[in-house]
């Protein structure tokens, strides 16, 4: 044993020897506001001394640490050392810098890569009407500071303690976060333990302040909300040996989500920011039957993770294969989602004839200009080769619509009508010219008010589809999936709102559904339960918890049945 000891002491060193030379630089944020802590950090498996080479508009704060560890990686049986030096800080201008760190030993310099972080102003809104002159009088009080006290829905904003003190503050005992009340999705974007002071003038009088927890949050409907106070523990110095300490709860704050205007475009995602499309495709040449990838990329800022996917427009000889592969970069900074989500659609084209695809578009919601933006790509032409052998198969969806499977709730819809003249009521109806020219007049009436067999077949195909919606929704509950048991019975009412439109892309808006159903006359108990089975809908979404959320699934399903069952 003493031997093993023996050897891999001396291994440890000699693998360490072995390492190729990485130094790496990193940062807990990439978006900051003025005066926002950010720490930078350096790992290197080089021995040495580590240097990051800052911009002057940046200030070091007092928090650095440096250490060593070591890792065994067991696959090779090797030891990585890894030394690494961590420091805070903050920046006193906005703008857009670039940062990177070496490692100088007696060998060489290694540098590390280089590291853009954009720095923005302080929010314009000083929030000053949120302090009483009870504040005022106080040595130590704190307000909810936000970006803006009205955004529009899908819209965020940006949250955090702000605290005046007249003390001689020294550290940060005990925080408890503001709360917003509400649905909301919020990202945390102040990590930092430390407490970055800086002097204010207020009112006439100097004061420290200081901002903590900051958050981003992106309300999920229209209305006024409010935002609990924080509560904290300060301590300060007075002049005597010991700190003292000063606890204290916050004002509190509300802001405004105002809805999105009316006349959204047909290809609206529910984006909210600015946005910009682009596509690539793999091939423009394919055989009868296969596939080729369309690459869609949606770049920008705003509610960026929330989007729907765009909608193609796609001749007829042209499927989607399969759903189309989801791939997100998305980063959190000072009042957005920023990055790019890319859709690659699998492309099958049915028919030996060159296919031209139609151009494909966006719209968006820009809070800045309050309008509706749309930003469109130009088609492309695709060169189909026939072929013999080619293997034709219908998506999935498409499947559906053939199968003969009866929906149990809804069967009389698919109820053929009896045909007039193979019915006991033709021969009687000869022998009486009075009869035959009534009963003529109510058959000719009669086929006039029946759907004809391609709306009879579509009306068929969107009731199944809808089948296949619950049925999912069933089967996620049960495999105990239940965000996406909800999200399968919120996609159901999506095609009820299409079909009550008569437009495939109408956009699904909790108003715009109620408004729908009111003016095809659903009853008003229906209604009430859609309105709350909506709500349902966001909780499920947002919750932690999905056992708090699975307990109102079975009703929110059943009312969902009912309510199909009355637009059949």
């Amino acid at each position: 044993m003493k031997q093993l000891i023996y050897i891999f002491s001396v291994l440890i060193p000699f693998v360490g020897l072995c390492q190729k030379p990485s130094v790496s630089l990193s940062a807990d944020t990439k978006n900051v506001q003025i005066g926002d802590p950010i720490t930078f950090t350096v790992k290197s498996n080089v021995e040495g001394n580590v240097e990051i080479v800052f911009p002057d508009e940046f200030i070091q704060g007092y928090g650095s640490m440096n250490g060593m560890e070591q890792e065994m990686d067991y696959n090779s049986g090797t030891v990585h050392t890894i030394y690494y030096f961590s420091q805070n800080g903050a920046f006193k201008e906005n703008g857009t810098y670039t940062i990177y760190a070496y490692v100088k030993n007696r060998k060489a310099i290694y540098k590390s890569n280089k590291l853009t972080v954009k720095v923005e102003k302080e929010p314009t809104q000083k929030n000053e009407e949120e302090i009483s002159r009870k504040n005022l009088k106080q040595p130590v009080f704190g307000i909810i500071q936000k970006s803006k006290s009205k955004i529009y829905e899908g819209e965020s904003v940006v949250l955090e303690a702000k605290v005046y003190s007249r003390l001689n503050i020294n550290m940060l005992e005990a925080y408890q976060a503001f709360e917003f009340v509400g649905n909301a999705e919020s990202k945390d974007l102040g990590k930092s333990s430390n407490l970055l002071l800086s002097r204010e003038n207020f009112k006439g009088n100097q004061v420290l302040t200081f901002t903590y927890g900051k958050q981003l949050v992106f309300p999920s409907a229209p209305g006024k909300y409010k935002i609990k106070p924080f509560e904290m523990a300060l301590q300060y110095t007075d002049g005597g040996i010991f700190s003292e300490r000063i606890a204290f709860t916050s004002n509190g704050a509300s802001i405004e989500v105002l809805p999105l205007p009316a006349g959204a475009p047909k290809d609206f995602i529910g984006g909210v920011g600015k946005f910009d499309l682009d596509y690539e495709i793999n091939k423009s040449k394919t055989k009868q039957g296969e596939v080729i990838e369309l690459s869609l990329t949606i770049s920008g800022k705003g509610n960026l993770q929330n989007i729907n996917k765009p909608k193609l427009n796609l001749p007829k000889g042209v499927v989607v294969y399969g759903d189309p592969e989801v791939v997100e970069e998305i980063e959190y900074g000072v009042n957005w989602a920023e990055g790019k989500i890319r859709y690659r659609y699998n492309l099958q084209f049915l028919e030996a004839e060159n296919e031209k695809l139609d151009a494909i578009s966006i719209s968006y919601f820009d809070p800045e200009l309050k309008k509706y933006v749309t930003k469109t790509k130009d088609g492309f032409s695709i060169e189909v080769i026939p072929s013999k052998n080619a293997s034709i198969k219908l998506p999935e969806a498409q499947q559906v619509e053939k199968s003969e499977e009866k929906i149990p709730f809804i069967e009389e819809a698919f109820e053929e009508s009896s045909n007039f003249y193979d019915s006991n009521l033709f021969w009687p109806s000869v022998l009486s010219p009075l009869a035959l020219a009534f009963l003529s007049g109510f058959v000719i009436i009669r086929r006039k008010k029946m759907p004809s067999k391609e709306e009879k077949s579509k009306q068929k195909n969107n009731l199944l589809s809808l089948q296949k919606q619950l049925q999912e929704a069933t089967l996620f509950y049960q495999k105990g999936e239940v965000k996406a048991a909800y999200s399968a019975l919120e996609d159901a009412l999506k095609v009820v709102a299409s079909i009550l439109a008569k437009d495939p892309d109408f956009y699904f808006s909790k108003q715009g559904f109620i408004d729908l159903l009111q003016e095809n006359g659903v009853g008003e108990e229906l209604i009430s339960q859609t309105k709350v089975n909506l709500v349902k809908f966001e909780e499920a979404r947002y919750s932690f918890d999905e056992q708090a959320i699975a307990a109102s699934f079975t009703s929110c399903l059943d009312s969902c049945r009912e309510l199909i069952k009355s637009i059949s």
